[in-house]
């Protein structure tokens, strides 16, 4: 399935994610020592036959969280985390950082994960009435970091729709960036493009109707 996406349509996407991020950063602050503020600089619309070569970008290992999407839409949420990045994270919501094992900074990556993927899915579900839910959070190899080049035999058999986000957590003592990575089914994609384009995104009514 060939599908055409314009940047008005990225737009939109991008949107989404902001607002969905939006409201996972309330979250956060049931955990967390300090306010985060969450946001999207990048957002790649990347096309199937070309993610092998976005993935050999990434050079750190990386402990790789995933969640699953089902529903109306089917996909599957993978967020990246170095061993730098989870310590920070550890430092800003976790106390007696020095102390915490393994198994617990785990836990608190397999909860940033779920907190995201279920905001995406609730916003989706909010503005495109799209019956949705994320399944639990894991860890796709337990205390393990390793290349990011591991999530392609994790990936569906036919082409994925990936949409990878630098995602910013900000307001931190040393705010971090982590990479997200959104991969959808191809039908569900068109689905997707499908109920906006009848929303009249150009003038981003779906958005600012459900504001």
């Amino acid at each position: 399935m060939y599908i055409v996406i314009n940047e008005l349509e990225k737009d939109v996407l991008r949107e989404i994610i902001n607002i969905s991020l939006a409201r996972a950063a309330d979250s956060f602050a049931n955990f967390s020592k300090k306010a985060v503020l969450l946001a999207v600089p990048e957002i790649k619309i990347i096309e199937p036959r070309v993610l092998p070569d976005v993935i050999d970008e990434f050079e750190d290992e990386y402990q790789i969280i995933r969640a699953e999407i089902e529903g109306e839409l089917s996909g599957k949420t993978f967020l990246l985390f170095s061993e730098e990045q989870t310590e920070k994270l550890a430092e800003a919501c976790l106390n007696n950082t020095s102390k915490i094992d393994i198994q617990s900074k785990e836990a608190l990556l397999i909860t940033v994960s779920q907190i995201i993927t279920r905001a995406i899915v609730d916003e989706l579900h909010h503005l495109l009435q799209l019956q949705l839910k994320a399944l639990p959070s894991e860890a796709l190899f337990d205390y393990e970091q390793l290349p990011i080049s591991y999530i392609l035999e994790d990936l569906p058999a036919h082409q994925p729709f990936v949409i990878a986000i630098k995602t910013q957590f900000q307001k931190l003592v040393n705010p971090l960036e982590l990479p997200l990575i959104v991969v959808l089914h191809a039908n569900s994609v068109s689905k997707l493009l499908h109920i906006l384009r009848q929303n009249n995104l150009y003038d981003f009514r779906l958005l600012q109707d459900k504001d």
